[in-house]
């Protein structure tokens, strides 16, 4: 824990303050009123982007013949766009978080009028020029969107109570992803029985609609005014910002790992659509399927996140990775059956995986950075894996072009081009765990007693329970 003077930016560490006590909230605050708005935008917001920004997206583009350098360049798209966030931090406390993120959103929204249009073109114009073109229509809209999102998560770190973020970052993921199942099954319908290019065109208009109600519940979430620990009219200092121990740390975390999630972003695709010819419509299905596991670890962790911490829920996330990159380089090595058992499996995993990151991840960001700056810090940090997101896709399309060829037979594994990257992904994996454990949180729970109270003494208690006996201590 740290305490930022309102002079200039001086961080303590949590050890050197006298009365730490007194900063450490053991109570629970209530929900702020008018949250529900909050839940609303999400659900349709993830409409919205998982349609134009997610695998509809880069079927569509594959479609057309894209390979897996533009996929890489596709995928990058959003996180390089998010830079933008760092210049645009210095306006968000002149203009207001509500006023400021609604503006953004409502002008990102007009460009997904040309991505519904680019699918029903003639068939005269040829599939290169319709990749131009809807890359336009996709670099406008990740601009205007990552410009205006540097607002949204300094507004909800002073709307929502230190206290219930676990609770409230939990519903929020709950609410993105329950849209993005629904989706999901959406899209799969349309492309299942309509023909492609209308089917594209007909999901990429379900993205606009989703989008326009998103900005009537946006403007209905309540909006706080900017204290005056937050103006701040002195340069900011970036270098101390970043020199500060703790968020440099954590950033480095967030770099190994999304290394590592870059690559399964760039790969997975043609894996599941060319390497196992699974159609378009049977992978949406599948990305339902990790939704639905993602939903139930968001709301296995409301309770737990806030009692035990983010850092041990952390580190089960990276455990739970590990096996699911292990899991995909097995299928993909022909060493595991590729069927509804062994793919459910893989969407189990990555989806309690993926859930217990993204909440423990926010949970953490928004109780180590400050008050005073906390727009360029969150800046800071979503430029950050922005870049990381951004950069290692182009990467890892250039590395899959030149090594697509890699077939080498090792006893009953097959080391090819995906098994390769995917046992690359799963050191990195490993790396990642290492550099958590640098990252410090106040108020957590140890992560070996917490492992060791959710692998040893509770499946113990619940043993005894099922044999009617008293519960074992």
């Amino acid at each position: 824990m740290f305490l930022v003077t309102r002079s200039e930016f001086q961080f303590v560490e949590k050890g050197a303050l006298k009365n730490e006590e007194e900063l450490i909230f053991e109570y629970k605050d209530p929900m702020p009123e008018g949250m529900g708005n909050a839940y609303w935008f999400q659900i349709y917001n993830s409409m919205s982007f998982s349609i134009v920004l997610g695998l509809p997206m880069m079927l569509y583009f594959r479609g057309l013949g894209a390979s897996g350098t533009i996929l890489g360049v596709l995928a990058s798209l959003t996180p390089l766009f998010t830079i933008l966030q760092i210049p645009a931090a210095r306006f968000v406390e002149r203009t207001g978080y509500r006023t400021f993120v609604l503006r953004g959103w409502s002008i990102r929204s007009l460009f997904i009028i040309g991505m519904i249009i680019v699918p029903i073109l003639p068939a005269t114009i040829d599939s290169a020029s319709k990749m131009i073109l809807m890359l336009f229509f996709l670099i406008c809209f990740n601009a205007s969107r990552g410009f205006s999102s540097c607002g949204f998560l300094p507004w909800m770190s002073q709307l929502v109570p230190e206290s219930v973020r676990g609770r409230y970052v939990s519903t929020d993921q709950m609410c993105s992803l329950g849209s993005i199942v629904f989706t999901s099954l959406l899209t799969a319908g349309i492309l299942k029985w309509t023909d492609s290019h209308i089917g594209f065109a007909l999901a990429f208009a379900v993205s606009f609609a989703g989008a326009l109600t998103s900005l009537y519940f946006l403007k209905r979430i309540p909006d706080v005014p900017v204290t005056l620990e937050v103006k701040n009219a002195e340069p900011v200092p970036w270098k101390a910002m970043l020199a500060f121990k703790p968020f440099k740390k954590f950033l480095i975390f967030n770099f190994v790992i999304l290394m590592a999630w870059a690559c399964g972003g760039v790969i997975s695709v043609p894996m599941i659509r060319d390497h196992f010819a699974v159609p378009d419509s049977s992978f949406m299905l599948l990305n339902a399927a990790w939704g639905i596991f993602f939903l139930l670890g968001a709301f296995l962790s409301r309770k737990t996140l806030d009692r035990v911490g983010s850092k041990p829920l952390l580190a089960l996330s990276l455990l739970i990775q590990m096996v699911h990159f292990i899991g995909w380089g097995a299928l993909a090595s022909n060493t595991l059956p590729f069927n509804w058992w062994t793919v459910g499996f893989q969407q189990m995993t990555w989806g309690m995986g993926f859930a217990l990151f993204q909440v423990a991840n926010i949970r953490l960001v928004m109780g180590l950075v400050p008050a005073m700056g906390r727009s360029h810090f969150f800046a800071i940090f979503s430029v950050s894996n922005s870049l990381t997101a951004g950069l290692f896709p182009i990467f890892w399309g250039i590395l899959f072009d030149a090594i697509s060829f890699l077939h080498y037979g090792w006893g009953i594994w097959e080391w090819n081009v995906y098994s390769l990257l995917y046992a690359v992904m799963t050191l990195i994996a490993v790396g990642a765990l290492w550099a958590l454990k640098m990252v410090p949180e106040a108020k957590a729970m140890d992560t070996n007693e917490f492992f060791n109270e959710l692998f040893m003494r509770t499946p113990t208690r619940a043993l005894s329970r099922l044999l009617g006996r008293k519960p074992v201590p």
